[in-house]
């Protein structure tokens, strides 16, 4: 008997430019209020030095947010190699779909931004460690199924 139940859309290699997608959009929200914030003195010829040289010069709460948010963005790029990693090889590996797509959703949790408390901030941490786990998880499974 054929089985008729629908198979589950596999969306895990979709997540990978979503990821990278949602890692970019901390940038692009400091990056407009540290501008607003500083009356245009946000410079492009040495951006990075930006957060140093604005320090004192806007209100230190729209400097606190916009630290954090570049905070968000630094550790969503740092974690993006290892997360499309995962995805690749788990799909080689032909891992289930319905595991894939839970790893992909799971990935990327956005509290970075709005933390404030130092307790609150190790909340943030044991999700930034959860976030890097699933795809060291995805990668362990993807060798066993690809080595049995």
């Amino acid at each position: 008997m054929a089985d008729i139940r629908p198979k589950t859309a596999n969306l895990s290699l979709y997540a990978i430019p979503a990821a990278y997608t949602l890692g970019i959009l901390p940038h692009g929200y400091y990056l407009v209020k540290m501008m607003v914030a500083s009356g245009g003195k946000w410079t492009n010829v040495a951006p990075r030095s930006n957060f140093d040289a604005l320090k004192g010069k806007v209100p230190q709460e729209v400097w606190n947010r916009c630290f954090r948010a570049r905070g968000a963005h630094i550790n969503a790029f740092e974690g993006f190699p290892l997360f499309a990693a995962a995805m690749i090889a788990g799909n080689m590996a032909r891992l289930p779909a319905k595991d894939m797509n839970f790893l992909a959703a799971e990935y990327y949790s956005a509290v970075y931004i709005g933390v404030r408390s130092e307790a609150l901030s190790y909340l943030r941490t044991g999700l930034w460690a959860w976030s890097i786990g699933i795809p060291i998880w995805a990668l362990i499974k993807a060798g066993e199924a690809l080595n049995p």
